[in-house]
Formats: C-alpha cells, structure tokens, sequence
C-alpha cells in the first residue's frame, strides 16, 4: 500500500489492446487508489485499440467506481477507440491532442477458417462434442446459418450496451450516439464536435485542470506504472493478446 502526506494526483497510462492479462493490474491499482485519501485526483492516459469488450467493461466499472469513491477522474485520450473509448466514458471530462484518434464504437467478432489449408497439408483431425453448436468456435469449419444468426443476437446485446455505456458517460442521448456507432474512427475536431471529448489540449493543459479542480500543483503529480509479468517481457505481449483476442470472440 502506498502512503503519502501530502494530497496528489495519479498519472496512470493505459497503453496496448484490451485482454485480461493487461487489464487485471490496472483494476488493481484503481481499487489501492480507492483506498489512498491523499490521492485526490487520476489523469488516466488512454492508448489503445480496443479489445475484449468483457474486459472493456471491466476496466471502465473499475474506473466508475472510483469516480464514485468522491476521486476526480480526467481522460487524455491519443489513441481512443472501440474498448478503448468504452474505459474514456467512466471519466468526467476527456481531453485529446489535435492529432488523437477516437471512437470506433462498434462490435467485430471473428475467426480463422483453417480446414481448406489442414486438408492440403494432409492434417486430419477430429471433433467429438456433446452439444450441437459447441464446436462452432473451432477454426475448423464455417459458420451455420443458425449459429451466425445466434452470434448476431449476442453483438446486438453488447453493441447496445456499448452505447448506453456512451451515452450515459457523455450525456449524449442514445439516438445521437447511435449515429455516431458505425465503426468509425474520427478526429479530435470531429469527435470535439460531437462532444465526445470535450476539449482539445496538451497534456500539460488538462493535467493542470485536473490539479486546479483539487488544488494540488502539477509538479506534485505521481506517476505510476503497472509492470508487465516476466513471461510477457520475454516473448512479447502480442502472442498472448492473440490467444486472449480468439477466446474472448465478441471485441470492441
């Protein structure tokens, strides 16, 4: 546990795609900071793609929830999309730079159908299952009509979820959000003039907001970083998001 006299603000960066793996420290942290008096205020940094929209979830309750522990939650967004701008959501006002990429609000899901390349490689293989639809995930075969109808239903249910979790975060009603749920990546000045974020700034600027808002200095603030595992620093992170990205099927 951390312990400091003098009040703070945290500096928390979020860099990568959105898996289990990357996420589960970060919740962590949030739930030390929880706990922490002298932090007054997080500036969370925002860099990624998306991801798993479990996880996506995850990460921005975890964040909700301090919000509402009386902590003063600001975003700087660079790279804000899909799962990424779902975690932006929980906080109270987002700042980009001219350059940021934001939005992707939307659900892909997808798999790899290898049968055609195993059958002229000579590699056989078998599926015994109890379930009719239990293999359907399996990068042996296609879809059925049925199952791509099922997996439809599921993304409906995420997708809306995603942009109620929008809505509810920008104060934007859901229909004019809904125009803006096509995927789409948009620019600071577009997504500015959509009201996803609110202002376009250096960080300095909207570290220096989030201090003014707790009266603490910007010099004062406390950086923090979560360390990656030692299998991760070994082989990368890419292989195990690779893994993580074709179990958990339904991504922001």
């Amino acid at each position: 546990m951390f312990i400091f006299k003098r009040n703070k603000v945290a500096v928390i960066r979020y860099s990568g795609t959105i898996t289990a793996q990357n996420v589960m420290p970060y919740i962590e942290l949030l739930r030390k900071i929880e706990k922490i008096k002298s932090i007054k205020g997080v500036m969370f940094i925002v860099d990624s793609p998306g991801g798993s929209a479990i996880h996506s979830e995850l990460l921005y309750s975890a964040l909700k929830r301090l919000k509402e522990k009386g902590k003063k939650l600001y975003g700087y967004l660079e790279v804000s999309a899909s799962g990424g701008y779902m975690i932006a959501c929980a906080l109270e006002r987002l700042y980009a730079p001219s350059s940021a990429i934001i939005g992707s609000i939307g659900v892909i899901s997808m798999k790899p159908v290898l049968k055609e390349i195993l059958e002229r490689l000579g590699i056989g293989y078998e599926v015994i299952k109890k379930g009719k639809h239990k293999d359907m995930w399996l990068f042996t075969r296609k879809y059925s009509d049925e199952e791509r109808a099922s997996i439809d239903e599921l993304q409906e249910d995420i997708y809306n979820r995603f942009i109620d979790i929008v809505s509810e975060g920008r104060g934007i009603p859901s229909g004019d959000i809904l125009n803006l749920a096509t995927g789409e990546l948009f620019s600071s000045k577009k997504s500015l003039a959509n009201k996803l974020i609110d202002e376009i700034a250096g960080f300095d600027k909207a570290l220096e907001d989030l201090c003014k808002t707790v009266n603490v200095k910007p010099d004062k603030a406390l950086y923090l970083s979560i360390k990656k595992p030692f299998f991760q620093r070994i082989i990368g992170g890419s292989v195990l998001n690779a893994i993580e990205e074709i179990y958990y099927r339904a991504v922001y």
